[in-house]
């Protein structure tokens, strides 16, 4: 047990310690263009390597027509590659006032120009396989009402969006008037990437004026509303609405602050969902202590906080945890008017101000708070963040924020200098990047590899293995600086990294696509194929068995094995040779031109033969034979048969020793596991068959002994 929990405990710091790497400010983006008054990246959102960026920017002399700028990660950092804007311009469209960007879908907001009303309408857009984000589809809600802020929050998760319109005034049946009451809607995409209307959603208990919508969220089977203004004292308010099994969204619950209800907390303002829990920012929350919070009560007003909601074990969202800055004071506040989450981060931004020396406001910027899950499911503050060259700059550092896997972007709408902090413009606005490295390009420079060879010796071009144990040290300098990922010839995913005995899935001829990307940075990578080839298996002579004769009747004999590789293949300098006894001991070492067979009369020895080249090995046996019958044995008059076919056809179908003259004699029969199957006496044959079962092709043994104690050994083949 505690084993158990010392590699839990070791996991978790290792998470922790991967999350909680410091933010270093890397890059810094502006428009393309810059102007005064653009108020460039007033709204952002992020999603796996794609940013797109809103602009308060005048078109052809429209004020606030907006435009949209969508940047892309690659080797040097981040580029501006494409701009959408809505034609014909108009003034005060503010499109791209808020953006929504998930999987390869995008969501801008702006006006309409086809509504006489003057509504809002949503651009949807799609990304396509050259990256490009391409139009198709404006969204507009069936009631004609102009002035409800619809689109003013935007969420989407899978096939799902949802969208506020915090001053809209009817119910869902669209009767009931309530000013302001709020109102959300959500959309359905379908297979062909249609955006579907299919309901408005209200709060069960709602009142005039308390701005059901002014914030959304949705995270798979849950959306949750904010309704800012909620309460007899404009506390605020969140709502909880579940999916059930035919489709439709139901309120669940009706979430508060659970310490103490402030005037004008703003409770909702900002609500987030993920798998973590539901996250409500209270950005107006007053300095009351919180059991959930433990930082002491105190007099300030306004500093904000988040409050934290998970569900508990019988599925009912409770109070978890409450959130505040650290540094919160009568001038640093507003802890939560921006808030976004991503798995066990949370970056939250505050307000600072600074006043003159007579007590004028002089400058306003931001920080952004970051939040990251401890052990017991406990949020814990362990950075702020600033940019790094221009501090306390009226440049509105934290308007606006978007968080996704190593990247934080920061919006800075007033920031008046470009990316070098040079060339003055007010107001042009900018957008700071930060990562959890220091950005160093790094684009691996891969070598190419010759094809990597294995025998086919499971037959019809398969290999028993390729060795890739190497391979991504071959491919890259510095591996370990480097992510690799695998593809096989149909585009079917492979593990990363390979076994490193690699069976081969096509015959012959393999080819495995390799990308090899910085692993700070997944749009800088490099692509290669790796060919895999199997070698048809060699072949090998047959050395016919060896001879010697032992005069002195001891059963050992020196054999001359020196050249035993010329006898196995033609150009024994392709080859390596390993030898084996019939243990299966190594005897290479001992293997020469002196052997002496290590068993009395008769030794079998394994020859493993490997190709330089393709590394295919093949095997074979020799067999020493050495003859113990005196002067005898040179004369060899007898005579025994290397193989016989017992197949009834009245030729050759018995096995039997002749040519000892009137020696009496035995012979043994063995398998080759050294079972005795038959004993014959002088004259005497066998036919192949055990207890009266045919026994199979293979070899046997035999072992002759004399009368005199002399024996001989060998083996020969039954053929059918």
């Amino acid at each position: 047990m505690k084993l158990k929990k010392t590699a839990t405990l070791f996991l978790f710091l290792s998470v922790l310690m991967l999350y909680s790497q410091q933010w270093k400010q890397n890059f810094k983006i502006v428009e393309p263009i810059r102007d005064f008054n653009n108020s460039f990246a007033s709204s952002m959102s992020a999603y796996d390597g794609y940013v797109a960026f809103g602009s308060s920017q005048q078109i052809s002399g429209f004020q606030n027509a907006g435009k949209v700028y969508i940047a892309k990660e690659d080797c040097d950092g981040w580029s501006i590659y494409q701009e959408l804007t809505l034609l014909p311009a108009q003034n005060y469209c503010n499109f791209g006032s808020v953006i929504f960007m998930e999987g390869k879908t995008l969501a801008i907001l702006g006006c309409d120009p086809s509504n006489p009303s003057k509504g809002n309408a949503i651009y949807m857009y799609e990304r396509n396989a050259n990256g490009f984000y391409i139009f198709t589809q404006k969204i507009v809600k069936s009631e004609n009402v102009s002035g409800d802020n619809f689109g003013y929050k935007i969420a989407i998760s899978n096939n799902y969006m949802v969208v506020g319109a915090d001053y809209n005034s009817t119910d869902n049946s669209l009767g009931n008037y309530l000013e302001n009451a709020g109102a959300a809607y959500i959309y359905f995409k379908d297979t062909n990437g249609v955006w579907s209307p299919v309901q408005k959603i209200v709060a069960s208990d709602r009142k005039r004026r308390v701005t059901f919508g002014n914030s959304v969220a949705i995270y798979e089977n849950t959306i949750v509303v904010g309704a800012v203004e909620e309460g007899s004292n404009l506390a605020g308010a969140a709502y909880v609405f579940e999916k059930n099994n035919l489709n439709v969204w139901n309120e669940t619950k009706k979430l508060v602050a659970y310490d103490y209800r402030s005037l004008q907390d703003r409770f909702g303002y900002i609500v987030k969902i993920n798998e973590n829990g539901i996250f409500i920012a209270a950005s107006r929350d007053d300095d009351y202590d919180s059991i959930l919070s433990g930082d002491g009560a105190g007099p300030l007003t306004s500093l904000g906080s988040v409050y934290i909601f998970k569900k508990n074990s019988v599925g009912e969202w409770i109070g978890h945890q409450k959130l505040r800055a650290s540094d919160g004071s009568a001038n640093i506040f507003g802890f939560g008017d921006r808030m976004e989450i991503f798995k066990d981060q949370i970056a939250i931004s505050g307000t600072e101000y600074e006043y003159d020396s007579g007590g004028n406001l002089s400058k306003v910027f931001g920080r952004v708070y970051m939040f990251q899950k401890e052990i017991n499911d406990i949020w814990k503050e362990y950075q702020i963040v600033r940019p790094k060259n221009v501090e306390h700059s009226d440049d509105y550092f934290s308007n606006s924020i978007s968080l996704y896997g190593k990247n934080l972007f920061v919006g800075a709408m007033w920031d008046k200098l470009d990316a070098n902090d040079q060339s003055y413009i007010s107001y042009a606005g900018a957008a700071y990047v930060f990562n959890t490295y220091e950005f160093k390009p790094q684009k691996p420079i891969l070598n190419i590899l010759p094809a990597l060879t294995s025998c086919a010796d499971l037959g019809n071009g398969f290999s028993s293995g390729f060795d890739t144990s190497l391979l991504e040290n071959d491919l890259v300098l510095n591996s370990d600086n480097f992510i690799f990922s695998y593809k096989d010839q149909l585009g079917n995913v492979l593990p990363s990294p390979l076994p490193a005995n690699y069976l081969n899935k096509f015959p012959y001829n393999e080819i495995i696509n390799v990308r090899v990307e910085n692993k700070n940075n997944s749009a800088c990578y490099e692509d290669v194929q790796v060919e895999l080839q199997t070698i048809s298996p060699f072949a090998l002579n047959v050395v016919p068995e060896l001879k010697k004769c032992d005069l002195n009747g001891t059963g050992y004999a020196v054999f001359d094995l020196s050249k035993i590789s010329n006898l196995l293949v033609q150009n024994p300098a392709s080859y390596t040779f390993s030898y084996f006894d019939r243990d299966e001991n190594d005897i290479t070492a001992s293997v020469n031109s002196t052997y002496i067979n290590s068993n009395k009369n008769y030794e079998e020895i394994t020859v493993r033969v490997t190709d330089i080249n393709t590394a295919c090995i093949e095997k074979t046996k020799i067999y020493l034979s050495v003859s113990d019958f005196g002067q005898d044995c040179n004369i060899e008059k007898y005579t025994i048969p290397n193989f016989f076919t017992p197949n009834g056809d009245g030729f050759n179908d018995l096995w039997e020793v002749t040519g000892f003259g009137s020696e009496d004699y035995s012979v043994y029969i063995y398998d080759r596991s050294g079972k005795l199957l038959k004993t014959l006496e002088r004259d005497s044959a066998w036919d192949g068959n055990f207890n009266g079962t045919p026994l199979p092709s293979s070899d046997y043994w035999y072992q002759i002994m004399f009368e005199n104690g002399n024996q001989k050994r060998g083996h020969f083949s039954l053929k059918r």
